[in-house]
């Protein structure tokens, strides 16, 4: 069973946090930094290290007012050090800066903002802003209009997130909203740019494996470290409610894709997200059997309603609900060799139901 720490972070992430005047002020600081940029309803909280080595994104009432309401957590700073309490109990917490380059430009008078998002230890830059689909969880057809990002601009973010002297990223993350098939073409163009020119850091894609979009080999030639390749939802009439256009580009679509990755790709390289709590936790956990006995890493990332989206009434799922989903999730990936719950970064597992292990398939970047 989940005890102490652990089960601290899923709590932390079910209900929110509060954050002391005192603890705001010193995340703050002199330059009125923000305390998260809140960019995505999976990331709209403060990330930070516990102790044990457990990373969270913990949600706040000023990004989240729909469910962060009366919660038992708290950030305060004392002596010099941040600590997360709940009834007597406290642990201590180092939350993670935002960039220094949050409030900067790119040469064309682009916001780096606007192109690149650094979260832990990583930067996630989104060639498409806005998504030619719509998922009624996801913020991104709601709150962006479409449009493409010039190559340059975003390369140029890259290598200032690499560079920050606040929070510099390690390794990078391409995904952002689905493009429309004419722009198929500029998608790819990013991946290659961003591979090549920089050969020594790991570069992620995540996407959508539309018809055409995405061609396997040519992306692990082009330079390309790793695949995410979302199934989100395994449960079919849930999926086609609520996000139609995925479900439309069929289950089996994404599994297949999947299963002709990991051989390419190589052991811990393909992962697949699964939204925990918006389908029955037996339709989830049959997404992680199918993940798994194909020798993919699935991803438990608990649903967070977003403001600004048609699901933004909905409750995060409960506690208990998250913890059974953990354990039983674990017992199915333990069969399977070389697959683990992602992501294999560490940091990375900041706002998923992963925790590190002595197994050695964990890592920083």
């Amino acid at each position: 069973m989940l005890r102490d720490i652990a089960r601290a972070k899923i709590e932390l992430m079910t209900y929110g946090m509060n954050v002391s005047e005192t603890a705001r002020k010193t995340i703050e600081g002199n330059e009125k930094r923000p305390l998260t940029l809140a960019d995505y309803a999976s990331t709209s909280g403060i990330s930070m290290v516990l102790e044990k080595n457990i990373w969270v994104n913990a949600p706040i009432k000023d990004y989240n007012p729909n469910f962060v309401g009366k919660t038992p957590y708290t950030l305060d700073f004392r002596n010099g050090r941040f600590f997360v309490s709940s009834n007597g109990i406290e642990f201590e917490a180092k939350p993670v800066p935002v960039p220094s380059y949050h409030n900067g430009k790119a040469q064309s008078g682009e916001p780096y903002r606007n192109l690149a998002i650094t979260h832990t230890d990583r930067v996630r830059i989104s060639p498409i802003e806005g998504c030619a689909i719509a998922c009624q969880f996801c913020d991104l057809p709601y709150e962006f209009r479409y449009r493409k990002k010039h190559v340059t601009d975003l390369v140029e973010s890259i290598r200032t997130a690499l560079s920050d002297p606040i929070q510099p990223a390690k390794h990078v993350l391409i995904s952002g909203g689905t493009p429309k098939p004419e722009d198929y073409r500029y998608e790819n163009e990013v991946y290659r740019a961003v591979a090549s020119a920089f050969p020594k850091i790991d570069v992620d894609v995540m996407m959508v494996p539309m018809p055409n979009l995405l061609d396997i080999q040519r992306l692990k030639d082009t330079g390309i470290h790793g695949l995410s390749i979302n199934l989100e939802l395994y449960n079919q009439d849930i999926a086609r409610r609520i996000m139609h256009s995925k479900w439309k580009a069929s289950r089996e679509r994404y599994l297949d894709f999947i299963q002709e990755a990991i051989p390419i790709f190589g052991e811990g390289n393909v992962r697949s997200l699964l939204m925990v709590g918006i389908e029955p936790l037996e339709d989830t956990l049959k997404g992680v059997e199918a993940l798994a006995e194909r020798g993919c890493d699935p991803v438990l990332s608990p649903f967070r309603p977003d403001p600004s989206t048609p699901m933004r009434n909905e409750k995060p799922p409960r506690v208990d609900f998250l913890v059974e989903a953990y354990e039983k999730a674990k017992e199915i990936v333990d069969k399977y060799k070389g697959v683990k719950l992602g992501p294999r970064c560490i940091p990375c597992m900041h706002n998923t139901l992963t925790f590190p292990d002595n197994s050695g398939s964990y890592r920083y970047s």
